[in-house]
């Protein structure tokens, strides 16, 4: 009776350890996907240090159902050895009308320790602001230029309303953050989906004192060469100084160091992690998939934000790699190679290598480039620029141009506009 007893007991026993090792090997199994999924999400190839946000006090995920409240801005910035990062978030929650609605996400390459002039240094910053600075940080000798620093960035986008895309060696004006938006809002009346994006307004000054702010502030990018030499053939940009007088016109081309507009931008046209070490290019490509992604991009009525241009005698470190080398060119050249293809300016593949996420980072199907080349003057397939110097270049200085062209924002170009239709 003892030994059946003792031998259903060892049974249980047993039953258990096999359900404790089957739980085991189940818990073992989750671990290791979700191990892999945060490999393939960092690449594993990059140390780097994400700083957990403060929950939103509403759900901003995409999808989700918003409550009435202010509407919040992800302000997306990339830093290379860059002393000033501390200094452009501070600023940039200060000049905001209301800071608590702003979120930002950093790309941090440092090659110094935390502490350091490099350090974007979070902490610094009030506690009740901390919680919205999500970091990605690593090391910039695993740096691979712009490109993968912006989609870095831009991957702490957690669902805001708007998106904001600057330097972090950036200065702001009062109330940026309502200027911003009441500027996008009522560019919606001239484009169901306006992009507002120039080259800001120097500053020479680490306190952010603006250069020139008064006679010619506004800069539209409405030109290009197409250039040979290390990158082939790309197109490279130049661009034309103008007084708004209230208008916002209507570009071809986006700028990297100021882009404003709906959050939605970063789930509909992504930004490329897999172009290394390309610098000229990467506006252009963006720009065409942003048109034709049905977006379309305005220089802004007022300038609010402001951007130190740093020439590389002024820095020990080139302020974009700091460490140009034989090594970078092979690589440089695929991811020339890579835009070149998706522009349609070779049928030519990139080499294998450079084809990683080609097609997710493709051009839209909202417009054709057939369109592009209607609308910009530039013909990417023969290589050609037919007339967009006279076409954007030179017509702002007869404002206002049409309405396809132009956006009346402040109440006097409303009433410049009007009339000048009413007389046409």
């Amino acid at each position: 009776m003892a030994t059946a007893a003792m031998s259903k007991l060892q049974r249980r026993q047993q039953r258990r350890c096999t359900l404790l090792i089957i739980l085991a090997a189940a818990l073992v199994t989750i671990l290791a996907y979700e191990r892999d999924e945060v490999a393939r999400d960092t690449e594993a190839l990059f140390h780097h240090n994400l700083s957990t946000p403060k929950a939103l006090s509403v759900p901003v995920s995409a999808g989700s159902v918003r409550a009435t409240r202010d509407p919040t801005i992800f302000v997306s910035a990339i830093a290379y050895r860059e002393p000033e990062c501390h200094l452009t978030l501070k600023d940039m929650f200060e000049k905001a009308a209301l800071p608590g609605r702003v979120y930002a996400g950093v790309c941090q390459q440092n090659f110094l320790p935390a502490g350091s002039p490099e350090d974007c240094a979070v902490e610094r910053l009030p506690p009740t602001l901390q919680g919205n600075v999500r970091v990605f940080a690593m090391n910039s000798t695993d740096a691979k230029g712009i490109p993968l620093a912006r989609a870095r960035a831009s991957q702490q986008y957690d669902g805001q309303d708007y998106w904001l895309q600057i330097d972090a060696h950036s200065r702001f004006d009062p109330g940026w953050d309502q200027r911003l938006i009441d500027m996008y809002e009522q560019l919606k009346e001239c484009s169901p989906k306006p992009v507002i994006s120039t080259y800001p307004p120097a500053i020479t000054e680490m306190d952010g004192t603006p250069k020139q702010k008064a006679s010619n502030p506004f800069t539209r990018i409405c030109n290009g060469t197409f250039s040979g030499g290390p990158h082939k053939t790309m197109f490279r940009l130049t661009s034309h100084r103008f007084r708004s007088h209230g208008f916002a016109v209507r570009t071809p081309f986006a700028a990297g160091g100021f882009m404003f507009g709906a959050g939605k931008i970063l789930r509909e046209v992504p930004h490329d992690a897999n172009m290394p070490f390309l610098f000229d290019g990467d506006e252009i490509l963006f720009s065409v998939r942003l048109f034709t992604s049905g977006w379309d991009v305005f220089v802004p009525s007022e300038q609010v934000v402001y951007h130190r241009y740093v020439s590389y005698g002024e820095r020990k470190v080139n302020v974009y790699t700091g460490r140009q080398n034989a090594e970078w060119v092979p690589h440089r050249e695929n991811s020339t190679a890579r835009v070149m293809y998706v522009l349609g300016m070779t049928d030519e593949l990139p080499p294998e290598e450079a084809r990683v996420g080609m097609e997710s980072h493709g051009l839209g199907v909202v417009r054709d480039m057939e369109a592009w080349r209607k609308w910009s003057g530039v013909d990417f397939r023969d290589m050609t620029h037919v007339g967009a110097g006279d076409k954007f270049c030179k017509e702002v200085q007869d404002l206002p141009m049409s309405r396809s062209r132009v956006c009346p924002i402040s109440a006097a170009a409303r009433n410049t506009f009007a009339k000048a239709q009413k007389a046409g």
